[in-house]
């Protein structure tokens, strides 16, 4: 068997939407980026620009692809075309998920945000601050959400889009995860005290972390309530610190630390 009969199932799975002129996201840029890996193999196939835009130099990259592949040469990616690209390009660069080659963003749909909106389940069971998001390739607010909120976590610019940096992180903190060695959370203290009162994402993070380091189950809702504020008290009170059931920079600091001692 010749390695062109050898079919992979890609990674990601196709989304079940063929790919053609005029597509444009995501997908659209996996496919120019495995068309572009596959040069040393074949050197009469265009370079491609990875915008995600599915214009007529892709279509007609793809259909010389599937030429070369026996495959139907319609300049359309279909399942079997997404499948044989991907083999393919893992043939010469070898088996795994990469970037995609382009920010992912609110509105993109695919397999790519697929993809991606699984990795972000797998981190939100242990880092409960993150919100899980249906893994339905739909990037809506609660994706973004969940990508801010690993953003925070991570230490990562949060601006809710998935680059280079936010796709690479969220790729090894899934390995981590799956290897049973969890990546240490790397929350920045927001500069202002958090109390009773406050709303938002750190208040997220340390509801999540008090939740872990107490094993209770403290309500992960981002609004500092009395409840919060009690849990802070019996963390302080605990660790030496001022129990003043406020949360500044040295008991988000030691509740952080704390936090990551039970990964």
């Amino acid at each position: 068997m010749t390695e062109e009969k050898i079919t992979l199932t890609a990674q990601p799975p196709f989304y079940g939407t063929v790919l053609k002129n005029g597509s444009q996201g995501p997908d659209c840029a996996m496919v120019q980026t495995w068309i572009n890996g596959l040069q040393g193999r074949w050197p009469s196939l265009p370079k491609l620009t990875v915008d995600g835009k599915y214009g007529s130099g892709t279509a007609k990259a793809v259909s010389q692809f599937q030429t070369l592949m026996g495959l139907t040469a319609d300049g359309e990616t279909g399942r079997n075309t997404w499948d044989a690209l991907y083999t393919a390009w893992a043939g010469q660069k070898g088996a795994g998920e990469v970037f995609c080659g382009i920010i992912i963003v609110a509105a993109a749909k695919g397999a790519v945000v697929k993809s991606m909106q699984q990795k972000l389940d797998v981190c939100a069971a242990v880092y409960k601050s993150i919100n899980k998001p249906e893994t339905d390739g739909l990037f809506g607010s609660a994706t973004g959400a969940a990508v801010r909120r690993f953003q925070r976590e991570m230490g990562l610019s949060i601006d809710g889009m998935a680059g280079k940096t936010t796709w690479n992180k969220l790729v090894e903190a899934t390995a981590a995860i799956r290897a049973g060695n969890p990546l240490p959370s790397a929350a920045r203290y927001p500069n202002t005290v958090l109390k009773v009162g406050s709303t938002g994402d750190s208040v997220r993070c340390v509801q999540a972390w008090l939740g872990a380091v107490q094993n209770t189950s403290l309500k992960v809702d981002g609004q500092f309530g009395t409840g919060t504020r009690n849990a802070v008290i019996v963390f302080q009170t605990a660790a030496g610190l001022k129990a003043d059931g406020m949360v500044g920079s040295a008991t988000w600091n030691a509740l952080r630390a704390a936090f990551n001692a039970t990964l």
